[in-house]
């Protein structure tokens, strides 16, 4: 069982994760979208300027539901863990 105190600062470990791959898949999109729009494929880049324009929004959601509830969020992301690296 994982003491309070570390699920806290392992809910905010979380959040730094989200927000060092929220900013890889914001660059990768943008350099997609790019080369889609540069090949002549605007509806392409079109859909995946909205898709990550979506995933933007929900990634700034799940922020705020983790600053909101560390515990919980370090709690669904040990069990998700612990379902990964379970040899059953």
């Amino acid at each position: 069982m994982i003491p309070l105190v570390a699920a806290g600062t392992v809910g905010l470990r979380i959040l730094k994760t989200l927000y060092k791959g929220k900013k890889l898949v914001g660059r990768g999109s943008k350099k997609v979208a790019s080369f889609a729009a540069n090949k002549g494929a605007t509806g392409t880049s079109k859909f995946i300027t909205g898709t990550s324009q979506k995933v933007h929004k929900g990634t700034k959601y799940v922020g705020k539901k983790i600053k909101k509830y560390p515990k919980s969020a370090s709690a669904i992301g040990g069990a998700i863990a612990w379902d990964m690296f379970d040899n059953d």
